[in-house]
């Protein structure tokens, strides 16, 4: 058996959509990569594909076979690929049969090739790597296609932390240039693109469906059985039964009849154009994330961003470049707030809905317990406007030295930085930060949907991959300087950081100074407790907790929480509207 990982393994490229471009996957093994041909359903366009494979490139390359491909390990042979990609099912939704199928094949193939298999959760992870896979895909539910609950930046993490998890681990979801760097920083072996590829001048793609890739910014796509799939609207657009399980979706996945077939494209479809615009080709494409990798872990720009005395902790007025986030009935209270500033972190008081009564004693006893340290105050910036006007009269009396606004306007950040508060607004879109920077707002906080509470609707990878664009081409001409922004969303410990601070590196290099913000994370903490900002019970809740779920009150309005009892109950509410037409 070959080595689990070599040097073109860093950037892996699949063939997007399930379609079989045998054109695409050469050219992504003869940039350094390793190419992997998608054999789709294994009909005869496949097998043809599989052929000009082991004529162009013998032993040298890759194929993935999913969950519908009618093709088996004896049609791989002889002068099969070096490495076959067993495709994921979504997590949770297959019957047992699927996933038994799944690892005979993983058991069958790993006798005669590099077998790495594409998870969505850990316990998928462990069931392939006791089947004999030789290494594992962590596909992040940015991905488009077949994918489980977490992103691809906390699914990564969770495995590459798990004592079970020996083989190496490729990142797959919202991968581009300073992601990629994030990845390999963070532990994996490199990372997967496959609609990235899509509009490069060496693939096969065309018509509608690389028209449509033109058009997205990532919000375009919707969750069916464990799917994410482009939303499409209108008369001729393809319609899922209301009951379609993981098979009957599956079995409409694909890019050559958009009338028919529903487009497996992810939340970062949009670096399908951007790749075409900045590389046009895979040479360029696979050159410029190999770089941008090496670039991260070579320098010591990353490692400098998140120290004491870092460009950030210098604008913060901190020892250390870190934020505790505003949590709605945690962090409300003085003593919590103060101990997070004597140890070296921006404390934000959260006001909520509170009154203007109940936000000025908070911020009086806030004042006098920090005793000249920088503290803050969390705003929602959608709040009722009497609730908001009292609010911030008691801010601008009471002077915190900064605020975050969330689904807040620039006219609301530039308000109180005129009085003197140092205002971050959240930002959950590449549009809406273009306009904010045209605006002149130069503090923001990018926090992916792993966060805890309210969440925007863009895991961490594919926010951070696009705001990092939009940061990129505004610095190109205006510069850095006076930037400052905040990564949220799944940072936790060293690994966590070390990724942001990798994704970051190039604008840190620029001038701008960035940081972490952390909410989840602290209700980990002794003084949580201790200072009354969480009881002992809710702690052990969240401690003993193995996931979250995500519970909708309207369109594009979730909040992440712990299940229980209240959150069954919501679903079966939400269950009931739904099968009444509400």
């Amino acid at each position: 058996m070959t080595s689990a990982v070599r040097s073109e393994d860093m950037i892996i490229g699949i063939t997007p959509f399930g379609e079989p471009d045998a054109g695409l996957a050469l050219a992504v093994g003869r940039a350094g990569g390793l190419g992997v041909l998608d054999l789709g359903s294994g009909d005869r366009r496949s097998r043809e594909a599989l052929s000009r494979m082991r004529r162009a490139s013998p032993g040298g390359f890759g194929v993935r076979i999913g969950a519908h491909c009618r093709l088996d390990p004896a049609d791989l042979e002889p002068d099969g690929p070096h490495t076959v990609v067993v495709g994921a099912w979504p997590a949770g939704a297959p019957g047992t049969s699927d996933t038994a199928a799944t690892l005979r094949s993983i058991a069958a193939l790993a006798e005669r090739h590099r077998v790495l298999a594409e998870v969505t959760d850990l316990a998928g992870a462990l069931d392939a790597l006791g089947a004999g896979a030789h290494g594992l895909i962590a596909r992040g539910a940015e991905c488009g296609g077949p994918i489980g609950e977490l992103s691809t930046f906390v699914l990564l993490q969770q495995l590459l932390a798990a004592p079970g998890v020996t083989s190496p681990v490729w990142a797959c979801g919202g991968i581009g240039p300073h992601t990629a760097a994030a990845a390999v920083a963070g532990g994996a072996a490199g990372v997967v693109l496959d609609s990235q590829l899509a509009l490069l001048a060496e693939s096969a793609l065309t018509g509608p469906a690389a028209a449509t890739l033109r058009t997205l910014d990532g919000s375009e796509t919707v969750v069916l059985a464990g799917h994410r799939v482009l939303r499409r609207r209108g008369p001729d657009a393809p319609r899922p039964a209301r009951d379609a399980g993981p098979h009957d979706v599956a079995a409409l996945l694909g890019a050559r009849d958009p009338r028919t077939q529903l487009l497996p494209v992810g939340q970062d479809g949009f670096l399908a154009a951007r790749f075409a615009d900045r590389w046009g080709d895979v040479r360029r494409s696979v050159r410029a994330l190999r770089d941008a990798v090496l670039d991260a872990l070579r320098d010591d720009t990353a490692s400098r961003a998140l120290r004491s005395g870092s460009p950030m902790s210098r604008a913060l007025g901190t020892r250390l470049p870190v934020a505790q986030g505003p949590m709605t009935r945690v962090s409300d209270g003085a003593p919590f707030a103060a101990a997070v500033a004597r140890d070296g972190a921006l404390p934000f008081l959260a006001l909520a809905l509170a009154d203007g009564a109940r936000t000025r004693a908070m911020l009086a006893e806030t004042r006098d317990a920090v005793a000249g340290l920088p503290w803050g105050v969390g705003v929602l910036g959608f709040a009722p406007e009497d609730v908001r006007t009292a609010q911030l009269e008691a801010v601008r009396e009471l002077r915190p030295t900064h605020a975050i606004i969330a689904g807040g306007r620039p006219s609301q950040a530039q308000a109180l930085e005129r009085d003197g508060i140092r205002t971050f607004l959240h930002v959950p879109s590449p549009g809406l930060l273009r306009q904010f920077l045209e605006a002149g707002v130069r503090r923001f906080v990018f926090e992916g949907s792993e966060c805890g509470g309210h969440v925007g609707p863009r895991a961490g990878f594919a926010l951070w991959e696009a705001q990092l664009a939009v940061l990129e081409d505004f610095s190109a001409v205006h510069g850095a300087d006076g930037l400052e922004v905040f990564f949220a969303g799944g940072v936790h410990d060293e690994r966590s950081a070390a990724m942001v601070a990798a994704l970051a590196a190039p604008l840190t290099a620029r001038g701008a100074a960035v940081g972490l913000l952390m909410g989840t994370a602290y209700l980990f903490t002794e003084e949580a407790v201790a200072h009354g900002a969480i009881r002992p019970l809710f702690q052990r809740q969240v401690v003993d907790a193995e996931r979250t779920t995500l519970l909708e009150s309207a369109p594009g309005h979730a909040t992440r929480c712990l299940p229980s009892p209240f959150a069954a109950g919501y679903r079966e509410q939400e269950r009931r509207l739904r099968a009444e037409g509400a």
